[in-house]
């Protein structure tokens, strides 16, 4: 059994003539939205073993905020700029099938839209709703996650 989350980064500062996109920061409510999501994911027993994270700060953050909670070491978030990009789905469904075996829970931190796209495409779901710091948690009765 393989368990892929999708989690949108928390919410954040808005977008101004001073900060560039990359860099926005999480406002404090986001620090605390983020917690609280690790914490209940943690409740569930969804525990990942490996963070993929989008480079953007804000992404960055939200992954630092719940690898806190997971005791999950920072070297085990792993920084990937195609989530930052908005490369294709099939970009990041080819990343998951990638991954090391030994792994059987993995959080993605991303951005809209593709988390919402990945999660309907993942789930079989026509619509996905997916606000600051939602969590999507998808199960696959694989062994390995190139299945």
């Amino acid at each position: 059994m393989k368990r892929l989350i999708l989690l949108r980064h928390a919410k954040t500062e808005p977008l101004t003539d001073a900060v560039s996109d990359f860099e926005r920061k999480l406002k404090k409510r986001g620090i605390v939205d983020a917690n609280l999501v690790a914490e209940d994911l943690k409740k569930r027993s969804y525990l990942p073993e490996l963070i993929i994270s989008s480079p953007a700060k804000r992404a960055i953050q939200t992954a630092g905020v719940c690898a806190a909670v997971f005791n999950i070491p920072e070297s085990e978030i792993m920084e990937e700029r195609f989530v930052y990009d908005g490369d294709t789905t099939a970009r990041m469904v080819a990343a998951i099938a990638g991954l090391a075996g030994e792994y059987n829970t993995v959080m993605v931190v991303g951005h809209n839209p593709d988390v919402a796209t990945l999660s309907m495409q993942l789930s079989g779901k026509d619509y996905f709703h997916f606000p600051t710091c939602a969590a999507a948690v998808i199960s696959f009765a694989v062994a390995d996650w190139d299945e």
